[in-house]
């Protein structure tokens, strides 16, 4: 007999059983049949879908009241859920409501606590596998909705029955389980209102809750948390709601009266926060309401930026070595259930806090901070002990979660917080900004106390919190000995026993954090007077752990080793005298020999690299002398040999740090095979040594040793050509045209010591062109177009040669400069059109090519909408000689105007900081072409000057009072000089003469 009839035999009998039970009631001979297909029916033996839909629609038909029946049906079903699919959407949709009509008839749920979690484990398989479906589940979900709210409303009868309060656990349950699967807003928004209803009732009621309205509340909590997930639009609108109910319960059980406090936390925002980056962040008192704003009417851009630095996601934060078992739960009578439901309770409110405060915008997150803060129930309680009336939380891993909800607060709220202003003396009145440091102030010194009586694992989540909080916080506008506390509470745990690696490497991290900030002068000097106790401990520790440079490279003292040269990385942007510590440096190149710590070795090079970086300039010439010879000798022989594809390319770059004055010092002996060799890597197959090849050789062709080398300049032309070529890829095309550019300032500038042919220069054009087909090449190629192409005024190629690739790269940056493109690929674009237009080159093609130029960069110092592409079109305007504009001189003058009267007007805020830029350059525009101006101009421009001279009269006074720059100055007195000349022509009528005195007048002080 085979197993397909088996399965459907006992199938059909068991179909036949639950009929006649439906007739006379005979609940053993069907509990024996489903026991009979429980045996028969396993996943790997059914062939057949049918027989699976059959077994369903047969349990089914169970009455909902026979509750050992249907676990006994679910316990079977569930079995072969997963071989379900998108077909049975129906038959998921009647199984569902099936299991849910059976709910409402648990009479004695203690007694059928085994029932119930069986059918509550098929429940969610269920509802798994129909969210899984991905379909609209708003039907069935509402139908969901329906059964079970008005059950769970029930609590809100006052009943002090349990079973009847027991039953609220089963349906919480079931509801916990269905939250899982909602996703649109509207049922989100209903079990959410439904469930703070639900626990507010629970926290007015006076009574102390019993272990069964703990996990009742437990379960609740969790549909919270779940909620918070799914939707943010819903967290921020029931914040006000939410974080009450998250407060009470972080506490519950550790303060005197469980409902003491919940009357008194009625939160609302203390300051309706605006937009940062329209607000003028000023020293001085900042008053944030809005109608003090629009009574101002002034907007300006922030400065205040927030840096692209590394934070630490409270989400994805991964904790050190730090594993559930470390958090020590020693809270009192945490041994018996109740002790363990009121900590369940308050890690789940920590745990809701900190997905809550990560969810909502941090707008309305700020703006509740005296409740989080300073209020009643604040959440620094539960770190540090208060007097009165509440303890210190004495699980570790609440403790944990509430830090991780603290470094959420901080994460990402610099250009918030930069709002702060610490004042020690307050006055009568205390603005937002005092308020907003003292509770920044508050939070740092609460989490220092902690940190001093912390468990291990806790200080690796407060490390964590506090290379966040550093980050985010404006030292400078606070109590200059905040830093200095962190610094001092922090480095006592580096020189700590081995076996505490783990808490150095945080401690490590939050010094980047520190090196990392943007800090205050006094600050720096801060850090500048640890600079031999932090050089120090590094010394230290690179003496600990030399012995295990032999071992895998995840080994924690390995990893000790590699945070030290981070830190020293990070330490060198703020004392640039590291570079003269030989034994750093000595330590570095040995550390080098070690192939397989290839983490270490790119950490050493970019410390190496820093350094050099840092220190330019001529204090520390010599050492950084002695530092770049002691590397060709010792170190880059061997990288060069090695050619690893990991380290080499830093390495390559780290030559681009050398500098054209320390470069000429080196003997020739010493860096000409290396430069020889660099062009070979240009061509190298990996591509991270090719791109690190090709941008450095840009950067070392500019120094003059190089530059003045017309082999070598000839020997990277045949190199770049090459590349381009044969290699399309991005990264490679990036590091091209960048080095393109470079290639094309020193051939403008020796042209006459090379000896390039016509072909390769017109090759490099070509090459030049292509970059612009990506976006991210269009800069550096746009720039380098337009000198290379300037170049063909001193060969002698022929029009037929040069013309179609002239007017083709003409014509692509006019489409750049008009496009939707980022402003520095549009304004190098305008730069080019300029240095095109100057040309003889551009003489010999139509004159619509000129024309073409000239109309795209006055019209878009008229209409562009970003002014620092303006402020380029109009420079790229300015020409010494009158020929050069030809028939457009006039145009010019009244695009200029134009230009001037449409500089007034912002076209967006973010606009604001160019706009001065942008009328300076305008200025020095007209000065220059009043300098052009010959007595035969005035008839034609009299209408001109007299309607709308006086539109630029206060911004020519301003320019001339103001600039400094001396060849501004020189030219301002050539034009008066030009202006007064022509003044004392003779052929001038008296119109004439009346406007030259007008704008002599505008010169008068030069």
């Amino acid at each position: 007999m085979n197993r397909e009839y088996i399965i459907k035999e006992s199938v059909t009998t068991l179909a036949i059983a639950i009929a006649e039970h439906q007739q006379n009631p005979n609940e053993i001979y069907v509990s024996t049949c489903l026991d009979k297909v429980n045996r028969v029916f396993k996943p790997q033996w059914v062939k057949n879908q049918d027989d699976i839909l059959c077994l369903f629609q047969v349990c089914q038909e169970i009455s909902p009241t026979d509750i050992n029946l249907i676990s006994k049906c679910c316990k079977l079903l569930v079995k072969v859920l997963p071989k379900l699919g998108c077909d049975e959407e129906n038959l998921l949709k009647h199984t569902i409501s099936w299991i849910l009509s059976c709910i409402i008839h648990f009479q004695n749920p203690d007694h059928n606590s085994e029932q119930i979690k069986t059918i509550l484990h098929f429940y969610v398989g269920t509802i798994q596998t129909y969210g899984n479906l991905n379909i609209n589940n708003n039907k069935v979900i509402s139908k969901i909705m329906a059964l079970l709210l008005p059950l769970f409303e029930r609590k809100e009868s006052v009943s002090e029955e349990q079973p009847q309060n027991t039953n609220i656990l089963i349906y919480i349950k079931f509801l916990e389980a269905t939250v899982a699967i909602l996703k649109d807003y509207q049922h989100i928004n209903i079990v959410g209102k439904n469930i703070i209803q639900f626990i507010e009732q629970s926290i007015n009621q006076n009574n102390i809750m019993q272990p069964y309205e703990q996990e009742v509340m437990k379960y609740a909590l969790h549909i919270l948390l779940q909620l918070i997930d799914q939707s943010k639009q819903w967290t921020n609108e029931n914040f006000n709601k939410l974080l009450p109910i998250v407060l009470v319960y972080s506490r519950y059980g550790l303060f005197f009266n469980n409902f003491k406090f919940f009357n008194d936390l009625q939160p609302s925002p203390i300051v309706q926060w605006e937009n940062p980056s329209r607000l003028d962040i000023l020293p001085t008192t900042i008053n944030m309401t809005n109608k003090k704003r629009q009574k101002k009417k002034r907007i300006t851009e922030s400065k205040n930026k927030v840096p692209k630095l590394v934070t630490f996601s409270v989400d994805d934060e991964v904790l050190l070595n730090i594993r559930d078992s470390d958090f020590s739960e020693d809270e009192p009578c945490s041994s018996n259930e109740t002790g363990h439901l009121t900590l369940d309770i308050r890690l789940l409110s920590a745990q809701t806090m900190k997905k809550m405060f990560t969810v909502v915008d941090k707008k309305i997150l700020l703006g509740y901070l005296y409740s989080i803060v300073d209020g009643p129930m604040n959440i620094q309680n539960c770190l540090i002990s208060e007097v009165g009336n509440s303890v210190r939380e004495p699980s570790s891993k609440i403790r944990a979660t509430i830090i991780t909800a603290i470094t959420s607060i901080f994460n990402g709220s610099k250009i918030y917080f930069a709002q702060a202003q610490y004042r020690e003396k307050k006055g009568a009145f205390t603005t937002w900004s005092e308020t907003l440091a003292d509770y920044i102030i508050t939070i740092h010194n609460t989490l220092l106390k902690d940190f001093s009586i912390e468990t291990h694992s806790v200080r690796l989540v407060l490390l964590h919190c506090f290379s966040t909080v550093i980050i985010n916080t404006p030292y400078r506008r606070l109590n200059k000995d905040l830093l200095k506390s962190v610094l001092n509470t922090i480095l006592v745990y580096i020189k700590c026993e081995p076996c505490e690696n783990y808490l150095r490497i945080g401690v490590f991290r939050c010094l980047s954090s520190v090196f990392n900030s943007e800090l205050p002068d006094f600050e720096k000097e801060l850090l500048i007077e640890k600079k031999t106790e932090i050089i120090n401990i590094c010394l230290y520790l690179f003496k600990e752990t030399k012995l295990f440079l032999e071992n895998d490279q995840d080994n924690s003292q390995m990893i000790v080793r590699r945070q030290c040269w981070q830190i020293l990385n990070s330490y060198s942007n703020h004392y640039p005298g590291l570079i003269e510590n030989r034994m750093l440096i000595n330590i570095a190149i040995e550390d080098m020999k070690y192939t397989k710590q290839n983490l270490l070795r790119k950490n050493i090079l970019l410390c190496l690299k820093q350094m050099s970086t840092a220190s330019e300039g001529s204090i520390y010439k010599p050492a950084r002398l002695e530092k770049w010879k002691l590397m060709f000798r010792k170190l880059i022989p061997h990288m060069f040999e090695e050619k690893d594809p990991q380290t080499l390319p830093i390495l390559i770059e780290c030559l681009s740090t050398i500098g054209s004055d320390l470069f000429s010092e080196l003997e020739n002996e010493l860096i000409n095979p290396y430069c020889d060799e660099l062009q070979t890597f240009v061509t190298n197959t990996d591509q991270n040594i090719q791109s690190a090849a090709i941008a450095t050789l840009g950067t070392l062709i500019k120094y003059e040793k190089l530059s003045k080398n017309p082999n070598y300049i000839k020997q990277t032309i045949d190199s770049l050509l090459y590349v381009a070529s044969i290699n399309k890829v991005n990264s490679i095309q990036e590091k091209l045209a960048w080095t393109l550019n470079c290639l094309s300032e020193i051939l403008v500038e020796n042209w006459n010591l090379y000896e390039i042919e016509n072909s390769k220069l017109l090759c490099l054009a070509k090459t030049a062109l292509s970059t612009l087909d990506r976006k991210p090449c269009r800069a550096c190629g746009a720039r380098a177009l337009g000198l290379l192409l300037s170049l063909i005024d001193f060969t002698d190629v022929t029009e037929h040669q040069f013309g179609p690739l002239f007017q083709d790269s003409i014509e692509t940056l006019i489409n750049i400069a008009n496009g939707n493109d980022s402003m520095k690929n549009r304004w190098n674009s305008c730069n080019s059109l300029g240095v095109l237009y100057q040309t003889n080159t551009i003489q010999k093609l139509p004159e619509t090519v000129k024309s073409n130029v000239f109309n795209t960069l006055s019209t878009l110092i008229i209409s562009c909408c970003n002014f620092k592409v303006r402020h380029v079109a109009c420079s790229s305007l300015m020409f010494n000689q009158r020929e050069l504009y030809g028939n457009n001189y006039m145009k010019m003058w009244h695009r200029l105007f134009d230009a001037f009267e449409n500089a007034q007007n912002l076209p967006h805020i973010c606009e604001y900081k160019h706009q001065q830029k942008l009328i300076n350059q305008l200025c020095a525009s007209f000065c220059n072409l009043c300098l052009l101006l010959e007595p035969s101009d005035i008839s034609n421009l009299t209408y001109l000057f007299d309607s709308r001279l006086h539109v630029i009269q206060n911004e020519m006074d301003k320019f001339c009072n103001i600039i400094d720059i001396p060849n501004y100055s020189e030219k301002l007195s050539a034009t008066h000089n030009h202006l007064h000349n022509m003044f004392k022509t003779k052929q001038l009528t008296s119109k004439q003469l009346e406007i030259v005195s007008n704008l002599l007048n505008i010169f008068y002080n030069h």
